[in-house]
Parts: C-alpha cells; structure tokens; sequence
C-alpha cells in the first residue's frame, strides 16, 4: 500500500510540474498602456593617455502602447528627462540638465517574445546621442522563441539590434543572449528574469571631416523584476564593461578604453484606466 501511495503522489507531482512548465510567459503591453522607466546610471569611461571620466546618469524614459495585432506590439519611446553630473580624475566637473535627444521618438515593432520587427526614429537626420548610453540595454529583453516557463531550461537568443533609441544616426548591434526564470510564483507565473550577454557593436557619428567610429565589444548582465499583477517590468537591473577603440577621420587618432555602467530602473506602468502601479 505505501509503494502505490509513493507511485501516486509521484505521478500527480509530475502532473503538476508538467502544468508549471507549461505556462507561457510574454510580455503583456495592451493599447494604452505607458511605461515610465526612472533609471540611475553611473558609467566609468578611461580612454588611454586621459584622465578617467566619471558620470551619474538620472533618465526618465517613456514607453507607449499604441496598438497590438495579435503577436504584434506597436510602440513608441522617447527620453522625456535627463540630468548627468560628469567629473574626473583631476577634479573637473559638469553637470548637464538636458540633451538634445530628449523628446526624440522612436517607433519599434516587437513580438511579445520581444524580437524586432522593426524600428525608426523621428529624425531622419541631424545628430543625436545620450552620452553613456549608445550601446544601452533593450527594456523587453528577447525570450525564448518556444516557451519562456518555470521549469524549463534556459535559453539562447542571437539578435541583430539597430538602436534607434539612444542615438541618430543609431548604433548597431549583434548580440548573443542567455535567459532563464530565476523565480517564478507559487501557482507557476515567472517573477524575475535573468539574462547574460555578449555582443559586438559600432556606431557611425558624423563630424567636420567625416565620421567617428566607435566599435565596442561588450559584456553584460541584467536582472528583469515582474509585476505579478501586471506581468510588465517593475525593476531592472543592468550591468555591461565595454571595450572600446574610438577613431576619428584624421589618420593616426584612433583611441581604446574601457567603459563600465551600473544602470537600474524602476517602473511606474499606467494601464488603460488611468490607475498606475
């Protein structure tokens, strides 16, 4: 009688985690719905033969569903605030209380796994950075294209990015995630999303004489806190060290350094009724 009790209470444990694993997770935008992301960043940047730079970054972003066509969301970004204090080494300092990129707006199309379709921004021309942020973190991170679920393995994205969002002309990436749930809800609902990341990544900026480019080759980390009422980001967390080799038009002035940024948000999401969380 014990060993069919054993075979029973086995046989519904595995019943219930196959449900567990089974639950989907998708980010859950709907028409209406905005997003504000309040982001702290603090970035080290040390170029050889120069005294390191450093820099607290206070951003205010805004993320607005427009529409979704099933699979399909329909958003638009903008920076709506931006104050830095920049300081070095030697003691220099500055402080910066608007950019001409706040305001800009850029259009993306995502699945709900949270691949690109498409973006644009805007501006078709003219010149428009967030200085430490070029190469910024995406704020829907890509999930597994199968099933994002507790109880399953991790996964690995590969995804061409042009961000649009940070920079004019933008900056382009090729990344190489890999996700996985790290908490998940009693009755199964993923609760924090983790994900490590390696990518490469230039951006063309133009100046009198030609253009300055930047490669970066970089390495990440970032943690994704969920609303278990909302299913939409409540905290993120973010961390990256770049490489950088920087060259000008004028032969013989290419410059390499390193650039390290601490970044989190917390996210304030009004829903389609007016109330916000």
């Amino acid at each position: 009688m014990r060993w069919v009790l054993l075979v029973v209470t086995l046989l519904l444990f595995s019943a219930h985690m196959r449900g567990w694993a089974q639950h989907c997770f998708q980010w859950q935008l709907e028409a209406g719905t905005h997003l504000r992301f309040h982001v702290e960043a603090y970035d080290t940047v040390a170029l050889v033969g120069e005294p390191a730079l450093f820099r607290h970054r206070s951003e205010e972003w805004r993320v607005a569903c427009d529409s979704t066509h099933g699979d399909t969301l329909f958003l638009r970004q903008w920076l709506e605030r931006y104050r830095a204090r920049e300081w070095t080494e030697r003691g220099d300092s500055s402080t910066r209380t608007t950019i001409p990129h706040v305001g800009v707006t850029t259009r993306l199309v995502l699945t709900r796994r949270g691949w690109r379709v498409r973006v644009t921004s805007s501006i078709a021309g003219g010149m428009s950075v967030v200085p430490g942020g070029t190469f910024g973190p995406v704020f829907f991170v890509p999930l597994d294209s199968s099933c994002t679920a507790c109880g399953r393995a991790q996964w690995l994205v590969e995804q061409r990015d042009t961000l649009v969002e940070y920079a004019v002309p933008p900056a382009h990436l090729v990344r190489l995630y890999l996700g996985s749930v790290d908490s998940c809800s009693a009755d199964g609902i993923p609760r924090v999303l983790s994900f490590a990341e390696t990518s490469s990544a230039e951006h063309l900026l133009p100046i009198e004489g030609g253009a300055m480019h930047t490669a970066a080759w970089m390495l990440s980390h970032g943690v994704v806190e969920l609303d278990p009422a909302t299913q939409l980001p409540r905290r993120l967390f973010y961390a990256t060290e770049q490489r950088l080799r920087i060259t000008h038009p004028r032969p013989g002035t290419t410059r390499h350094g390193t650039q390290r940024t601490s970044l989190s948000a917390v996210v304030e999401v009004v829903i389609p009724d007016g109330m916000s969380r």
